[in-house]
């Protein structure tokens, strides 16, 4: 696949580093970055040619502010253009994008989805143009390589002559045959526009590129392209008319198929979101301009992926173009359906009020439920989410309508799948989500500030309590006025916006280089412990990083462990058994964390190759009152000692906890009762 050309046109080096990391997060690329540091090597690139899409700050050395913009605009050609501007500059970028602009992206808030979904479309909107483009050449060379036509005729509408080429356009055989034709009852398809042509010739003598339906002798129907005047005598009165006729009923259908092709998703038929967004437009414009009532419902399917996973992605288009036309069956012909992408459906309801919008799309949501997908021998079903949103003037961009649409479905998901939110101004679930994404630039600032640090947790022997200790290493965040941030303020966001995996990078460098610059206390301690997230279990470059770095540092594979969630492991089997069997090759050592939190806990435990297994804490904390618990660990203990797996309790928070895990012979606790985090830097002394 040809990577998609993105000219950054900006001259801070920061804002370079933040959106070259963000373009290497997404896998919708590949992307190629060019970088143009001044406004005038900016339009010098451009006129090069071959870019896909222009993002530029609007404040540059040689140009400043909406300026910028505007003297880009006519040099930009069919590239679309996304403004970058600062958190106080928000207006500019929303005047950029009411001047032309695509979008507008604040820099404090870019992360790699907001700016996926900016290129996507901006890509997709150059796709399109060049496909109207390329319907008006064949148009245009279709035109300019045909015969016309040429005729005369009578006021009282017949013909006076005609060329042979208009004969044969019109099916007939001879000149004569015309001559007895009456024009308005033999050739016109539609009485109307025979009427229309009168007043039009009447009103200013001439008719100019317009188009026609006419019938040949066949009865086949044809689209000319007529141009014709009238000829008057010195009164003024019409004498005749003369003119030219050209066929264009093949670049009329061509023409026809291609804008609906711009304008529809090919595999389900519904309109596209180019098309969608256009027709949003115009809603939103109507609601500022007469209170026009409307509504807006996102809705993005349940569980498809495991369709996709289990059967294929033919398996998956089939079951889109079914829900397609289940959703297309259940609205009025006067609203707008949409594919937006991917498995993901817009709903455009015109002139309904909300409550009626949320009936609407309840019935959606029930037929989604109630349809059974067939694939070779198995059935399937599958739900969705919608977010519905009302259309009205408090909303000043089509893009804040998306995205309010957008948060609302995944408050819906968030509240378990299968279900209608319906936004409001004070909507705290949506607004919650909009704090995760203000979260993902704080901790992106974070990484860039070093605002980051790490505690450490031991991990003590419990019947022999001697020996060197495993410490679980523990990430922790300082806002801008030094404060430590509580983990489950930040982690969620991290984890919603696929920044997972660059905290534990982070994570296992500082580990490393702390053990490599704490050589003598390494040496008191037997291992840290690093926490790796699904993200980083299922990339396939995480073996290489960690070996690499390793081999950097110098540090023995041996002084460093990691924790893998039961889960993760679970939702990757293949991809986590070959990281584990390569780091455990090199000596490192390997915890499934979180153990009985599955529903298939035992069954997978056979299947992971790990040295130590965490009990979860649910399990833990009650086994001194709980029969339950206590049998759960007593059976996870047993079973892990039979596989030669060390096993360590999580939560230990009393010493009669700690004294019933020693009769039941688990190997180690952790937990506050056993030892309370602390800075690293106060282990090994």
């Amino acid at each position: 696949m040809d990577a998609t050309t993105v000219l950054l046109v900006d001259a801070h080096p920061e804002d370079e580093q933040l959106i070259r990391g963000e373009l290497a997060e997404l896998r919708s690329g590949p992307y190629h970055l060019e970088v143009a540091k001044t406004f005038a090597a900016g339009l010098a690139r451009i006129r090069q040619g071959r870019i896909d899409v222009i993002v530029i700050d609007l404040n540059l050395p040689d140009s400043l502010g909406i300026t910028t913009f505007l003297r880009l605009q006519p040099k930009a050609g069919p590239y679309p253009v996304i403004v970058l501007v600062g958190q106080a500059d928000e207006d500019l970028g929303i005047e950029a994008v009411e001047r032309g602009a695509l979008d507008y992206l604040i820099k404090q808030q870019v992360v790699s989805n907001l700016l996926g979904k900016a290129l996507r479309y901006a890509t997709e909107r150059t796709h399109t143009l060049l496909a109207l483009k390329a319907s008006e050449t064949r148009y245009r060379e279709l035109y300019e390589n045909v015969v016309a036509g040429v005729f005369q005729t009578t006021p009282t509408g017949h013909f006076m002559a005609a060329n042979p080429a208009l004969v044969r356009l019109l099916g007939y055989s001879s000149e004569d045959e015309l001559l007895e034709l009456n024009i308005a009852r033999d050739l016109y398809m539609y009485a109307g526009d025979r009427d229309n042509w009168m007043r039009a010739m009447a009103a200013s003598g001439e008719i100019r590129n317009a188009e026609l339906t006419l019938r040949r002798k066949d009865g086949r129907r044809i689209v000319v392209l007529e141009n014709s005047r009238a000829v008057r005598d010195e009164q003024g009165h019409a004498i005749y008319y003369e003119g030219t006729l050209t066929d264009i009923t093949e670049a009329h259908e061509l023409s026809r198929q291609l804008s609906y092709e711009a304008s529809h998703d090919a595999l389900t038929g519904l309109i596209n979101r180019r098309e969608f967004e256009s027709r949003l437009q115009s809603a939103l414009d109507t609601a500022q301009a007469n209170n026009a009532t409307h509504a807006l419902c996102y809705l993005d399917l349940d569980q498809f992926k495991i369709i996709n996973d289990s059967c294929g992605h033919v398996a998956g288009d089939e079951l889109l173009r079914q829900l397609g036309q289940t959703l297309q069956a259940r609205v009025r012909s006067n609203d707008t359906l949409a594919r937006l992408g991917g498995d993901e459906f817009g709903l455009l309801l015109h002139n309904c009020p909300l409550d009626d919008a949320t009936a609407v799309a309840t019935g959606l949501l029930r037929a989604i439920e109630q349809h059974q997908f067939v694939w070779g021998n198995s059935t399937f079903s599958v739900g969705s989410s919608i977010g519905v949103v009302p259309v009205t003037a408090a909303f000043r961009r089509i893009t804040q309508l998306l995205q309010a649409a957008d948060a609302a479905c995944y408050a819906a998901k968030d509240q378990g799948r299968s279900r209608i939110h319906v936004y409001r101004e004070d909507d705290t679930l949506v607004a919650q989500r909009h704090g995760e994404v203000q979260w993902v630039a704080r901790v992106k600032r974070a990484l860039e500030e070093n605002q980051f640090f790490l505690e450490a947790q031991a991990i003590v022997p419990v019947i022999n309590t001697g020996g060197l200790r495993n410490y679980e290493l523990l990430l922790r965040m300082r806002d801008e006025s030094g404060r430590i941030v509580p983990p489950g303020a930040f982690l969620p966001s991290v984890e919603r916006y696929n920044l997972s995996q660059r905290l534990d990078r982070w994570v296992i460098t500082a580990a490393l280089g702390w053990l490599a610059s704490n050589r003598q206390r390494s040496e008191r301690i037997a291992r840290l412990f690093v926490n790796l997230s699904g993200d980083s279990v299922g990339d396939p470059l995480s073996l290489e990083f960690i070996r690499e770095l390793l081999r950097k540092t110098h540090v023995s594979a041996h002084k460093i462990g990691f924790d893998i969630a039961e889960t993760a492991a679970i939702g990757n089997l293949t991809r986590a058994n070959q990281l584990i069997a390569g780091l455990r090759a090199l000596g490192c050592a390997f915890s499934l964390d979180d153990f009985g939190s599955g529903v298939s806990s035992f069954a997978y435990l056979k299947a992971l190759s790990v040295d130590f297994v965490k009990i979860d804490g649910l399990f833990v904390g009650n086994i001194t009152t709980d029969p339950v618990d206590l049998e759960t660990v007593r059976s996870i203990t047993d079973i892990g000692h039979v596989m030669g797996k060390k096993v360590v309790a999580e939560s230990v928070e009393s010493t009669a906890v700690l004294d019933k895990l020693r009769d039941l012979g688990v190997d180690y606790a952790q937990g506050f009762a056993v030892g309370m985090p602390g800075p690293i830097d106060e282990i090994g002394t």
